[in-house]
């Protein structure tokens, strides 16, 4: 096995080695970068949903005291398709005087015709467009049916049941906003960014792409960074225009985005939602799923759940679905960690559990009937793949999660007890990919006196990432994590994956592991000869070199060491080549199967409890089930999943972006209007992580907040007997399911 078969640190309980540098306000993140001479720089936006630029007039703004530099960004008759896009920018030497310049520019406007609802789209589908490209706003996202769907799916079911299920679009809502802020050297010749984002090597070269400037002649520095959640991957467009500025105005350029910005352009999950008829035999086997969904990217143009993927995780014969995707005059939708799933996820796990109390069965019997079988081919030729062990996984993590929520006690029939207030139990499934891969180059050096660095371009969201290569490396050497200094962030170390996908993990571990393994050979090779002992006959015990050419003496690891002299010992860690894979298939095998892997699967319960009165929802309980291939610090990846869960409540209960019909401007965007759950409102979180290290290293950051919000929606129903269909489950809308439950009855 390439990892260690005796793990002595990884696998444990590792404290975040930057802790104390966030909880004490050392840690500077981009936001908190100024330097000397530095000027501030702010975006002047677009009032308008859909409107074009008659006139820019910024000679007033020009006269402004303390401006300093202008960039135009849409230039007069250019047409702007939603509200928030970005028109002029300007720097000035204060924030104050930013603002002011931005009150004296003046713009005339042709406001043009708008969409923000998708109900109104849809009732004009044929109407005139209001989104780039002059294409129609609902358009066809991709239907798919299995062959003789309506002549099979239906026979021998019991009664179909139909519901109609959906999530809102949501914002990133990042707590550190973007942007960054830019420096050129004296001669213009080079650019340094310190930027919040995903993906440091990326944005580097997107800068240098666009300025015409070899990339090592761009620096990106991201020290720490306040989250990200996929909407971070390059410097975008405020990125780019603080270097613009910061180059006209021969000056360092902060742009940061306010919180108003952040919500309304700094990306957004898309919505979905959809009628979904499902049936099944009497004994539990779902026989057909029939979807017609629809949601909205805003002015993007992707579609918004992910079809491969629905129905979701479960198998089903008979599938026909049809999907569109409504294009609304708001800011394009952007990855929001597991892109997708969570919509998949409601669309699918809420329809079960209907169908399970139509069928009066209990909801984990049936999920167990209607696992994914085990794929034998991928038993036979890559045993330690996802769809080889799909079913083991999941039917394992069922029977965990049966136990710590004591779900046979706890779990009664929808809508059963007395009392105003009702208790209810949900449950739903996930999965994710999360593998990993090339370029991110490693180095490992170790120096006479003693001391270890790990360097990386890789990035830190806030994930205890920085922790990752402290962990592996002190477990090569045989050293604490403590021991070891680790510096990433920074685009000079070489290239590096960004961090999406739940990739960042599974992509830089492997690497890592194999650079402190060079750096601890090149020990060995360089220390061997004082030591009468050739390479082979050294190893590695807690805090020393064994010499077992000399009866095993016990060489303290300072000690060994300092024979380096005026030397160090440096190893380089990198992923093959695809040519290296595609020569040596036993090569793919060992770091796509062993190293690491692809494919997660997942399981959660949550316990509510409802007041039927005011229709408040508390998330009181919540169990979650997760694996992640080998584990390399228990106590992040505990934290990721409680993390992940956190999300999935807000956007179950609170989070909703809401838009005015009329002027198409967003209503809520701010932290008193837009919701999201303080510490009261979170649910204790029960986290049991899965270690299976023969499947090797596989990414957590997105699985765990896919079935939170159906796991929610599955416990409100299981308490008050009717289906809230749409999230967040606010009480405006549990009254009115009560509502409407009470007249079908």
């Amino acid at each position: 096995m390439p990892w260690p078969t005796t793990r002595r640190v990884i696998g444990t309980k590792v404290q975040r080695l930057d802790g104390p540098d966030k909880a004490t306000g050392r840690a500077r993140y981009s936001f908190d970068i100024n330097l000397p001479g530095m000027l501030h720089a702010r975006i002047l936006r677009c009032p308008h949903a859909h409107a074009r630029i008659k006139n820019i007039d910024s000679g007033a703004a020009e006269k402004t005291n303390g401006f300093r530099a202008l960039h135009i960004i849409a230039n007069a008759g250019v047409q702007l398709f939603f509200a928030g896009a970005e028109i002029v920018a300007v720097a000035a030497d204060t924030e104050e005087h930013a603002d002011d310049c931005l009150h004296a520019i003046r713009i005339d406007y042709e406001v043009l015709p708008h969409f923000v609802k998708e109900a109104d789209a849809l009732r004009a589908p044929d109407g005139p467009s209001t989104v780039p490209g002059g294409t129609p706003n609902v358009r066809p996202g991709g239907d798919f049916s299995t062959a003789k769907f309506d002549d099979v799916a239906y026979e021998g079911t019991a009664p179909r049941v139909e519901g109609t299920y959906g999530v809102a679009i949501i914002s990133h809502q990042c707590l550190e906003s973007h942007g960054l802020v830019a420096q050129w050297d004296n001669d213009l010749a080079n650019l340094t960014v310190y930027a919040s984002t995903q993906a440091v090597p990326l944005t580097a070269q997107a800068l240098a792409q666009n300025f015409k400037l070899p990339v090592t002649r761009v620096k990106c520095i991201t020290n720490y960074m306040g989250g990200g959640f996929g909407s971070k991957f390059g410097p975008d467009i405020q990125g780019i225009v603080a270097a613009e500025l910061a180059r006209k105005a021969r000056a360092p350029v902060k742009l940061m985005l306010d919180r108003a910005e952040e919500v309304a352009v700094g990306g957004q999950r898309p919505s979905a939602a959809g009628t979904v008829r499902i049936a099944g035999t009497k004994e539990g086997d779902i026989r057909a799923y029939e979807v017609d969904c629809y949601g909205s990217p805003g002015v993007g143009g992707g579609a918004t759940v992910n079809l491969g993927f629905l129905p979701y995780v479960y198998s089903v014969p008979n599938i026909k679905r049809r999907h569109r995707f409504v294009r609304l005059n708001l800011q394009t939708g952007r990855a929001m960690r597991a892109p997708g799933h969570p919509q998949n996820c409601l669309l699918t796990d809420q329809a079960v559990d209907d169908l399970a109390a139509s069928l009066g069965l209990n909801p984990i019997i049936l999920r167990t009937r209607n696992l994914p079988q085990n794929d034998q081919n991928a038993v036979q030729n890559d045993p330690t793949s996802f769809p080889a062990l799909r079913h083991t996984i999941y039917t394992r993590q069922l029977e965990i999660i049966r136990k710590l929520c004591s779900w046979d006690d706890r779990w009664h029939p929808p809508g059963r007890g007395d009392g105003v207030i009702k208790t209810g139990l949900g449950m739903a499934l996930h999965t994710w990919g999360g593998g990993g891969g090339p370029p991110n180059p490693t180095r490992v050096t170790v120096s006479s006196d003693g001391s270890v660095l790990v360097q990386s371009s890789t990035q830190d969201l806030g994930t205890a990432c920085r922790t990752v290569p402290a962990i592996i490396t002190a477990d090569i050497l045989g050293l604490r994590p403590q021991d070891i200094t680790v510096q990433i962030g920074d685009s000079t170390f070489g290239p590096s994956t960004p961090s999406g996908g739940s990739t960042t993990c599974p992509g830089i571990s492997p690497a890592i592991l194999k650079a402190a393994e060079a750096a601890r050979d090149a020990l060995f090779a360089a220390i061997a000869p004082g030591l009468n002992a050739q390479a082979a006959d050294l190893s590695i015990d807690t805090g020393h070199v064994i010499n077992r050419a000399n009866n095993n003496a016990r060489i303290p690891w300072r000690n060994a060491c300092g024979r380096l002299g005026m030397n160090t010992a440096i190893g380089n860690g990198d992923w093959p080549t695809n040519a290296q894979f595609q020569q040596n298939p036993d090569l793919r095998r060992e770091w796509r199967g062993r190293l690491t892997n692809n494919g997660v699967g997942g399981v959660q319960v949550a316990e509510v409890k409802v007041d039927t009165e005011t229709g408040v929802v508390r998330c009181t309980r919540f169990w979650a089930v997760q694996d992640c291939g080998l584990i390399i610090n228990k106590l992040a990846c505990e934290s990721q999943v409680a993390g992940g869960v956190i999300m999935g409540v807000n956007y179950a209960l609170f989070e909703e972006c809401i838009y005015d019909r009329v002027t198409g401007r967003m209503l809520n965007p701010d932290m008193e209007f837009y919701k999201l759950g303080g510490i009261r409102d979170m649910p204790d979180i029960m986290v049991h992580m899965m270690d299976m290290p023969e499947r090797g290293v596989i990414g957590i950051g997105e699985p765990p907040t896919i079935s939170t919000a159906a796991a929610v929606g599955n416990a409100v129903f299981n308490a008050i007997g009717v289906r809230v269909p749409q999230a967040p489950f606010t009480p405006e809308r549990v009254l009115a399911a009560l509502a409407n439950g009470r007249k079908r009855n």
